[in-house]
């Protein structure tokens, strides 16, 4: 893969377009500049297969699709530390990885589910996209990542920081 002159250009690297979401929607929204971000959780079965899809660019015709598995371990859970609640799925890709999250600020008056995307180097954040709000902006529940898991069999255990099957003690 060619290293990109900016970040925003890791947005455009050639992928086959992911057809619609099959199974439910995580995020759904337009993040600006004619770019659209898609994450969906495909159901898991008692195997713990399903998995997490992410489409970015223009709407219907994703310049990136990158397709991660339940069983990758790349869901990461709220801390149960912070003014936010918070959980994120990260899809890799070469170098790179692209943290779709979604988040809402427990201290805030009237609270209101925010969401978007980070473009990471290995640690270094190249890209911080956020959900622009409007009538086609899908954002679901929070838990909704933890949920998929435990239905897919998982469980997260606590002590090693890590999703897995079988009991987590």
């Amino acid at each position: 893969m060619r290293p990109c002159l900016t970040a925003l250009a890791l947005f455009c690297l050639p992928q086959a377009a992911l057809a619609e979401c099959n199974g439910e929607v995580l995020i759904s929204c337009d993040t600006g500049k004619g770019r659209h971000l898609e994450v969906c959780i495909e159901p898991g079965d008692s195997q713990g297969n399903g998995a997490f899809t992410y489409a970015f660019g223009p709407k219907g015709q994703p310049d990136l699709t990158l397709r991660e598995e339940l069983s990758a371990g790349t869901a990461t859970p709220w801390s149960g530390v912070g003014r936010a609640i918070w959980e994120s799925v990260a899809f890799r890709n070469g170098g790179h990885s692209y943290e779709a999250w979604h988040s809402v600020d427990r201290l805030t008056e009237d609270p209101t589910l925010e969401a978007g995307v980070n473009v990471l180097r290995g640690e270094d954040l190249l890209a911080s996209l956020t959900c622009e709000s409007g009538p086609g902006t899908v954002i679901a529940p929070l838990f909704t990542i933890h949920d998929a898991m435990t239905a897919a069999g998982f469980c997260r255990d606590l002590n090693r920081h890590e999703w897995r099957r079988g009991g987590c003690g």
